[in-house]
């Protein structure tokens, strides 16, 4: 991802709020709508952005979301098929915080956000977001490798609430 221009650094502040609303599909109004309901929430905390700026992290969070479906795909047809499917390209993205390009070409670290699945003591289904790191040369090859060394770091990882562990659900791989 090239650097990000004054607007789109001053458009982070906001990037929780447009990386939602990006992964739900919503349009345009309800992105405007939503970045102004952040700055409601919170006066002061938000300054004002530009559509440029807005527009550029937009940008960013829509990478993520392909680069996920992309790997749920991939997932899904392995899961289907029973065929390994590799880990590519095509199924991560680069971030505006990510380092430079010549840097990542030679010491990429890979960040995998994941849903965590489980079951509340009192029974009901729920999910926490977690993120396992990973070096460059650690990343496992193929999706269902992943998604069994996922399944083993999400209970290790001690950030699971009371339950039962069940499974993992979405995945997304940034490199950073």
């Amino acid at each position: 991802m090239a650097a990000l221009s004054d607007a789109g650094r001053a458009a982070m502040a906001y990037w929780g709020t447009i990386q939602t609303a990006v992964a739900e599909r919503a349009s345009t109004a309800a992105i405007w709508d939503a970045i102004k309901g952040a700055r409601e929430a919170e006066p002061g905390r938000y300054g004002p952005v530009t559509v440029q700026g807005v527009n550029e992290i937009r940008s960013a969070a829509a990478q993520i979301r392909n680069s996920s479906d992309s790997l749920g795909k991939a997932r899904a047809l392995e899961e289907r098929t029973g065929l390994s499917q590799s880990v590519t390209s095509r199924m991560m993205t680069t971030v505006p915080w990510s380092r430079e390009g010549q840097v990542l070409a030679t010491l990429a670290d890979y960040q995998v956000r994941f849903e965590a699945l489980f079951t509340t003591p009192l029974g009901r289904s729920a999910s926490v977001m977690l993120t396992a790191k990973y070096g460059a040369t650690e990343l496992p090859a193929t999706v269902g490798e992943l998604v069994d060394a996922l399944g083993n770091y999400a209970p290790a990882s001690g950030s699971l609430p009371m339950g039962t562990f069940e499974g993992i659900g979405s995945m997304s791989i940034t490199v950073v």
